[in-house]
């Protein structure tokens, strides 16, 4: 099976859709090559998973689909909760799109 791709700015989302999976399953990445110290690694991981976690609904009710993702954070610098949220909403609305 192939993966697929999707990029806001500030993330980048791999995928794959599995329908043998029970739930949609999500990772969450930041380079250390970015940030070097785990504080900020850590601090930008728990931004996108809560970004995440409010704006998920829309590839919750694809017809049965469940997808296997990787989300990574493409920034430089930390960004601001509001910033990730819109690009999360964007994404998730691309991967809806695409397979529905």
């Amino acid at each position: 099976m192939q993966g697929k791709q999707h990029s806001q700015f500030p993330i980048k989302v791999f995928f794959i859709v599995e329908e043998k999976e029970e739930v949609s399953q999500a990772a969450f990445a930041v380079p250390k090559r970015n940030f070097k110290s785990a504080v900020d690694r850590n601090r930008v991981k728990r931004l996108l998973r809560e970004a995440y976690r409010h704006n998920k609904q829309p590839i919750v009710e694809i017809n049965g689909k469940k997808f296997v993702m990787l989300f990574l954070f493409l920034g430089k610098i930390k960004p601001q909760y509001a910033q990730l949220e819109k690009a999360m909403v964007k994404l998730l609305k691309k991967l809806r799109d695409e397979n529905n």
